[in-house]
């Protein structure tokens, strides 16, 4: 039996992004007065959900991981985002908290499919934040060889420090360049 994919593209008019930024902005006035735990159980849960249904599309289970490491970056307490930055995260967190889907997510094979599609805008928002937050976990995961041992133990807290202050520099010095270039933020 031969596996084939193929790539779906779609393009959204003006008036299809202005509806999915208004969803997006409801969400997240509406996490100013949401309890941040359900928020961040909500996220959870939809990456439970979608990882256990059956026949999820492969893209979409790819999607959900953008999700986790946004979570990520709100708990992290070595990556330590700036308050402002988790509650930006935590507004577009709050989008998948809302259970009024466009398509519900029990429908087979699409149920998803609006959620991938925010997920995507959402990764488009925060692209320089992930990029940072995965830099600093790969280079966590690796600055010692030894993180048991004393030395190690006691070196790994201004290691991680260092790290943290390149990274939010690089974020910072990306963000201005799209400033200056117009890229479109969601």
């Amino acid at each position: 039996m031969s596996s084939t994919s193929f790539k779906i593209s779609f393009t959204l008019d003006e008036q299809d992004i202005r509806y999915f930024r208004d969803l997006f902005r409801k969400a997240k006035r509406a996490a100013a007065e949401a309890d941040r735990d359900e928020i961040m159980a909500s996220a959870r849960n939809l990456v439970e959900t979608v990882r256990r249904a059956k026949k999820t599309p492969r893209f979409v289970l790819d999607a959900v991981t953008s999700i986790e490491d946004l979570v990520e970056i709100i708990e992290d307490q070595d990556y330590a985002a700036p308050k402002s930055v988790a509650k930006q995260v935590l507004g577009a967190l709050a989008y998948f908290a809302n259970p009024q889907d466009l398509i519900p997510d029990d429908v087979p094979v699409i149920g998803f499919l609006d959620d991938a599609l925010m997920i995507k805008l959402v990764e488009r928002e925060f692209k320089h934040e992930l990029v940072a937050y995965r830099k600093f976990r790969r280079f966590r995961d690796g600055a010692e060889q030894r993180p048991w041992t004393k030395v190690a133990a006691s070196r790994l807290p201004a290691r991680l420090e260092v790290q943290r202050e390149r990274l939010r520099a690089d974020v910072e010095r990306r963000k201005k360049a799209d400033e200056r270039s117009g890229a479109l933020s969601f």
